[in-house]
């Protein structure tokens, strides 16, 4: 037996039928940025700015727009209102959204950023940055209000079925001894574990933050990918503007970053995946576990879709690449292979 690491990423929060989704984040700002400007007939921030057209013109509307879709929709089908983007960075997220039904908020920043500081075009780049850190702040900003939203209505939905005899889920949660620990590394914002009773709070690591703690421990939000090909030259530019929004310099913060370190150190240890897509956004950090020599095994609990197929093909794709070219074969060692009764219950909110 070992001890036990439990990987809680947003397939958790949205297993409970929680709106934690990017796409559910843009479509709450830009909602409620709309609904401002209906209230004030003007809507500004750092990144849109709604208004009328024309003075004193004003097109109503039957039902208040519900997603981002609706709101642009609306605006542009009617001659008197329009909105204008002061943000390059957030009208392509929207874009990108739109072509590809998906957006990895924190990888579209590390990309444009990697743009601009490879564009030979650009010859006031640490203002260009400086503006797009600036954007990505206010995003932050946004997000944890959003998150806010998400907590207050965390102890209304029902607790996953974990318990059920249909799913191993119950053995990322408990242990079967004494003699062994188990920590839970929360890649998540929101409160979910300790409000649904899942884990105690001294064995929780809020690894990127918490917003109902923000001050002791900061919402980290940006990119963790340091062996990037283009981020040694980023480094070696010398302008810390560049570095602003990578997650190691976020992690030295506090000390949540080396209590994980002490717990790995300490014992052979057992991972658990529970909701976290294994992306290239925490590609360091999860290196940093995978390849440890006390990680024994990896296990990992999937999300079945409505027409059966699921995502554990996709899962352990990405922890590949967090593993070095010569170490695939300690990959293929550590994972553990699929299992029928691996897959995380989900809940449907009405």
């Amino acid at each position: 037996m070992y001890n036990r690491l439990t990987i809680i990423g947003n397939g958790f929060d949205l297993a409970h039928g929680l709106k934690t989704s990017y796409k559910n984040f843009l479509d709450w700002y830009m909602c409620k940025s709309f609904e401002r400007f209906c209230e004030n007939k003007h809507y500004s921030d750092s990144l849109i700015t709604i208004s009328n057209k024309y003075s004193g013109m004003y097109s109503r509307f039957a039902q208040m727009p519900k997603t981002f879709e609706d709101v642009l929709t609306f605006i542009s089908s009617n001659e008197y209102q329009h909105v204008n983007y002061q943000s390059k960075f957030f009208n392509g997220l929207l874009k990108t959204f739109k072509t590809n039904n998906w957006v990895d908020i924190e990888r579209e920043y590390f990309n444009l950023l990697k743009n601009y500081f490879s564009n030979p075009n650009i010859n006031n780049k640490k203002e260009v940055v400086t503006k797009l850190n600036k954007e990505f702040d206010f995003i932050i900003l946004q997000l944890a209000d959003y998150i806010e939203t998400i907590n207050k209505i965390i102890l209304n939905v029902p607790k996953l079925e974990i318990d059920n005899s249909a799913t191993n889920l119950k053995r990322a949660f408990k242990t079967v001894s004494k003699n062994f620990e188990i920590k839970f590394l929360n890649f998540n914002y929101t409160d979910t574990l300790q409000l649904k009773d899942y884990a105690n709070e001294d064995d929780i690591i809020h690894i990127h933050g918490r917003v109902t703690n923000i001050k002791n421990n900061p919402i980290i939000f940006g990119y963790g990918d340091e062996s990037d090909p283009a981020y040694q030259n980023i480094e070696d530019s010398g302008e810390n503007v560049y570095l602003e929004h990578i997650k190691s310099f976020g992690y030295l913060q506090t000390h949540n970053y080396h209590d994980l370190l002490s717990y790995i150190d300490s014992a052979p240890y057992e991972v658990f995946i529970v909701g976290h897509s294994c992306g290239l956004s925490d590609r360091i950090l999860l290196n940093t576990i995978f390849e440890h020599p006390n990680c024994k095994r990896i296990e990992i609990f999937y999300h079945v879709r409505n027409d059966g197929s699921d995502n554990f093909k996709e899962i352990t794709q990405e922890i590949s690449r967090h593993f070095k070219p010569h170490n695939k074969d300690m990959m293929r060692r550590k994972i553990l292979n699929k299992d029928i009764r691996s897959f995380i219950p989900q809940n449907k909110l009405s």
